[in-house]
């Protein structure tokens, strides 16, 4: 189902990303090609942009005939040839469609706004941005640079996109390679459920030099089912079907299995140099922003 792009981002949120700052570990400088292109504060430099200044800025960058006008405080932003793009793989397959009993928004919707939010962090610092659905394959992804007013084509091309069919995670990221050459900071959004196809990925975008961070999306539900009973359940990507017993013991058993596959994963990311981060979609988008990926060292 299509989202309204409006929906996907409040704007307060948007004016609290102004602070924030997409963090990488990785010396990329010089490592990519002339598909894109990032841009740095500095003096003698072509200007290119502007955002509000925060405490440690260098006030020499400070626009005081903006001050006097408006009467806040904002830095003027220069460009440098120095590329760093960043890329966003969204899992777009059907277990993405899954929502919790009570709730309205599907981990779809919630990563659509994980997705949202890296590309404006981008943006905001004038870098270039992919963002490319995947799911058995890729699909054709959106490229954006400029600044924040190209947010607005970005909220529409996420709107646009809806979940289905199966995932072939490994297929996507090897697709992806091919596609994008370069390397950069890469954000893969996904529930993981592929975790063969996971293992392979990773290993792959550490051997091509990317910065790359797993963000795990799943649902409350997906961590500790709230059925009982004798239950029939399918899988919604390749029809499979398994009749299960769903008792407190068995409830139990299966968090911990869930919580032990989600710690596999943040060891796969860490032994290979890469982040992790966590989302469970009972915790609004913004607060998972602003304190998991900065206590996870994924913002600052």
């Amino acid at each position: 189902m299509a989202t309204n792009s409006a929906l996907l981002l409040d704007r307060e949120f948007l004016k609290t990303l102004e602070q924030v700052t997409l963090l990488c570990r990785t010396n990329l400088a010089g490592a990519v090609g002339p598909e894109h292109r990032s841009r740095t504060r500095g003096p003698g430099m072509e200007f290119a942009d502007y955002r509000r200044y925060s405490m440690g800025d260098d006030p020499r960058s400070l626009d005081w005939s903006a001050y006097l006008r408006l009467g806040k405080l904002f830095l003027k932003i220069y460009e440098t040839e120095q590329h760093i793009p960043v890329r966003i793989l969204l899992d777009r397959s059907e277990s993405m469609d899954c929502e919790s009993p009570g709730t309205a928004e599907s981990k779809f919707l919630y990563a659509q706004r994980l997705a949202a939010t890296f590309t404006y962090l981008a943006l905001l610092h004038l870098d270039t941005a992919a963002v490319i659905p995947f799911a058995d394959r890729l699909n054709k992804p959106l490229i954006v640079s400029g600044g924040r007013d190209r947010l607005w084509p970005v909220l529409e091309f996420l709107s646009g996109q809806s979940a289905g069919g199966g995932t072939n995670l490994f297929g996507s990221v090897k697709e992806f390679m091919g596609n994008f050459t370069s390397r950069g900071i890469v954000i893969l959004i996904s529930d993981f459920f592929d975790e063969q196809g996971c293992q392979r990925s990773v290993e792959m975008l550490r051997s091509a030099g990317h910065d790359f961070v797993l963000l795990q999306v799943h649902s409350a539900e997906e961590q500790r089912p709230t059925a009982s009973g004798e239950l029939i359940l399918e899988d919604v990507e390749t029809g499979a079907q398994r009749t299960v017993e769903c008792s407190p013991q068995s409830t139990a058993t299966y968090e911990r299995r869930f919580l032990e596959f989600s710690s596999r994963l943040r060891r796969l990311a860490l032994r290979n140099g890469g982040r992790y981060a966590r989302a469970v979609t009972n915790i609004p988008y913004q607060e998972f922003v602003l304190k998991s990926l900065r206590s996870g060292q994924v913002l600052a």
